[in-house]
């Protein structure tokens, strides 16, 4: 099987994008540079005198740009993860119709509306009627064509589950007839003196240790005259691995269990005085039974029960002659209520300890997932780094559901990526539990909507694609591979072939927006601006317009214009404002003591109207207002020497210093009607980084060059 069939199957190889020669990072970065120079290029005076000096100044903000998408980079490592990921690259094309597809096209759905796949398929359907002795023969290959659509992948381990499923057995004689079975259990057994009632079970042909318990459930006994019982009960069920004494021995070594607790239903259930009431909002008449366990696959949790029951069922008439029995056929799956629901579940891999680390760096996978969708209009999103028992113990990044479409496309469960080691690490040291597992979990308390037994496949699928692409984003293979993944009593390094949605790297296009918008934004900020930023950087979470305004002094009118100016990096909704997200707030931190710094600095050395005016400017003019902006102080020379220009604000970087003056340049060409470039022959300007370097260039023509 080779690796075009491995993507796309009955989706033939495009003609290759890129070959041996041609590397489209090194590529981009060439294009950039040569971009950059041919902008700054004067087509009037386009010497060689110059060449040197255009090459030195010369520093693109960007060391790369994908020549597909068009994305920038400033990191070389994430130009290097992105390249040969970019959802905008043809990497294969159909071989009915002969469109071309891209990675993140989804190639069944491209084929139930492709016409040319469905004439052909019903030209094969046809003369498969005519020769119905081939009809195994043609199914078999049916079959082989859907594998050529998905590729192999490592299979993850499903870890914790939690869930409420309810079974409905209103169309029995007696629905609570195993309820009344399990009070019968529960006479037989003395529990005062040996505790819970053991036995065992055999389920997947292991056998497994099966307690049975009870505990008051607050519910007021039915009025019912088939109903005799004065005092309601939940009964428990706990499996667990042979050899351990007891279901919390096995939990604290984190092994494989589950946990059911068996609740009876009837309509207008009542609880006891003093107890929260209970809701039964479809009035079924059977059970509520929680789960929770570990290491099972989610859809084995309602067979343990039933194989559990049947268990405990052959514990019964050891102390009875004719006692009330269990009916395990009372908990399969085809009764099981559609309002049965999942509040948990986890799917993880084990990795090579010291392979993870562009997972939980500081701007690895997990920090940007929270640091760039945190914030984001609404919602919830959370960040948890913990290093105190070792590297990397564990380290979440929680999205709800109105983000989770952002980082994977048609995704709407809140999820957390998770990171993490054993509790105890330095005890499982030498061992396969050192390495620590990289999870996604479904984090019921900030979904937006209820997650059903039904959706059971959409949960695994979501699950599984988010972990695959988290791997994907962080140099982790996505197949099988010994030398990456490690083995543990449950994880194994398999794979099988199934069709996953593998993206590029998103998180650098986020990044990249915001840090267009922190710069288009924080350059153009007044003194309202900068202190109703410092307030929201200084008191973090959520404030009101009204606050704001109190606390900085001003109108509540003022404040209103500001945030509307603020925009891209404030969200203002519904009373509340807030920065964007965590990485804005986090640039807006260095950008802010500079701004700030630069318009002081600019009020207290404001230059005289007439001087303004002789510079060729008014009171009230581009140029001027860009002095004010920027502390721009002018020293006048005599002779032909260019007048100093001082600039108070203290850009980061010289890429930043030089977008400065060319702005200057342009509200001064503005104003005097002369050619931009003449700029850099009236002005000598000096600049002090915000790290002390000054900018002061002997050459600023070159520097300059023309706007665009």
């Amino acid at each position: 099987m080779t690796d075009s069939d491995d993507l796309f199957g009955q989706l033939e190889e495009a003609e290759a994008v890129t070959d041996d020669r041609t590397d489209s990072v090194q590529t981009s970065v060439e294009q950039t540079e040569a971009d950059a120079l041919r902008a700054d290029a004067d087509t009037t005076a386009n010497s060689t005198t110059f060449t040197e000096s255009r090459q030195r100044t010369v520093n693109p903000r960007y060391i790369a740009r994908c020549r597909f998408c068009r994305c920038k980079f400033k990191q070389h490592r994430i130009a290097v993860r992105h390249e040969g990921r970019c959802d905008t690259e043809v990497v294969s094309q159909c071989r009915y119709c002969r469109e071309t597809h891209t990675r993140d096209d989804d190639s069944t759905h491209h084929l139930k509306t492709c016409e040319a796949y469905q004439r052909a398929e019903k030209r094969s359907g046809e003369q498969s009627e005519a020769d119905t002795t081939d009809t195994d023969e043609a199914t078999e290959e049916a079959d082989s064509d859907d594998e050529h659509f998905a590729r192999t992948f490592i299979d993850p381990q499903p870890h914790e589950f939690h869930a409420y499923l309810k079974w409905n057995c209103e169309d029995l004689d007696n629905p609570l007839r195993s309820y009344f079975g399990l009070r019968s259990l529960q006479g037989e057994h003395d529990f005062e003196q040996h505790g819970r009632l053991r036995t065992t079970a055999e389920i997947d042909g292991t056998e497994w240790n099966v307690e049975f318990g009870f505990k008051s459930s607050g519910l007021a006994p039915r009025a019912a005259e088939n109903f005799q019982l004065d005092e309601v009960r939940e009964y428990l069920v706990y499996v667990y691995p042979r050899g351990y004494d007891s279901w919390g021995a096995a939990k604290s070594e984190a092994r494989k269990r589950a946990y059911f607790r068996i609740s009876p239903r009837w309509p207008d259930i009542e609880t006891k005085q003093g107890n929260r009431a209970m809701s039964n909002p479809y009035d079924l008449e059977g059970y509520d039974v929680e789960v929770e366990g570990s290491y099972w696959n989610f859809e084995q949790y309602p067979t343990v029960l039933r194989q559990s029951l049947d268990a405990l069922a052959t514990r019964q008439g050891f102390r009875f002659n004719s006692p009330t029995p269990i009916y395990p056929a009372d908990f399969d799956e085809d009764r099981l209520h559609k309002s049965s629901n999942i509040v948990d579940a986890e799917l993880y891999v084990r990795v090579l300890k010291g392979e993870t680390g562009e997972v939980i760096a500081y701007d690895g996978t997990l920090h940007e997932i929270s640091l760039l969708l945190a914030g984001d209009r609404e919602g919830y999103t959370k960040s948890v780094r913990d290093d105190r028992e070792c590297p990397g113990h564990y380290h979440t990044a929680t999205i709800d559901s109105r983000r989770a479409g952002k980082l994977v496309g048609s995704h709407d469960l809140a999820k957390e990526f998770k990171h993490y080691h054993m509790r105890n690490p330095d005890a499982v040291e030498g061992t396969a539990l050192e390495n620590p597992k990289i999870g996604v979990s479904f984090q019921n308390s900030i979904h937006d909507d209820t997650l059903y037994w039904k959706d059971l496949d959409t949960l695994v699928t979501e699950l599984d694609e988010a972990l695959l692409n988290v791997l994907n984003w962080s140099s982790i293979p996505t197949r099988p591979d010994g030398q990456m993944f490690v083995d543990d009593d449950y994880f194994e390094v398999t794979g099988s072939r199934r069709w996953r949605k593998i993206l590029p790297d998103r998180l650098p296009r986020i990044e990249t927006k915001q840090d267009d918008q922190i710069f288009g934004t924080a350059t153009q900020m007044n003194e309202t601006d900068t202190e109703l930023v410092e307030t929201l950087l200084t008191d973090g979470g959520e404030t009101s317009p009204k606050e704001l305004a109190h606390s900085i002094g001003v109108h509540l009118d003022t404040v209103y214009r500001a945030l509307k100016r603020l925009s891209p990096l404030v969200d203002h909704t519904y009373g509340e404002v807030q920065i964007g997200s965590k990485y804005i707030a986090q640039e807006l931190t260095g950008y802010i003591d500079s701004v700030s710094n630069s318009i002081k600095s600019g009020l207290e050395n404001t230059l005289d109207g007439l001087t303004r005016a002789e510079a060729h400017g008014g009171d009230d003019d581009p140029w001027s207002r860009w002095l004010d902006r920027y502390g721009g102080e002018i020293s006048r020379t005599e002779g032909v020497d260019p007048d100093q220009l001082d600039i108070g604000f203290q850009p980061d970087s010289l890429a930043e210093a030089r977008r400065l003056l060319r702005s200057g340049a342009s509200q001064w060409s503005k104003v005097t009607g002369e050619k931009f470039r003449k700029f850099a022959f009236e002005f000598a300007p000096k600049i002090t980084l915000i790290d002390g370097r000054v900018y002061e260039p002997s050459h600023f023509a070159d520097a300059l060059g023309t706007p665009g």
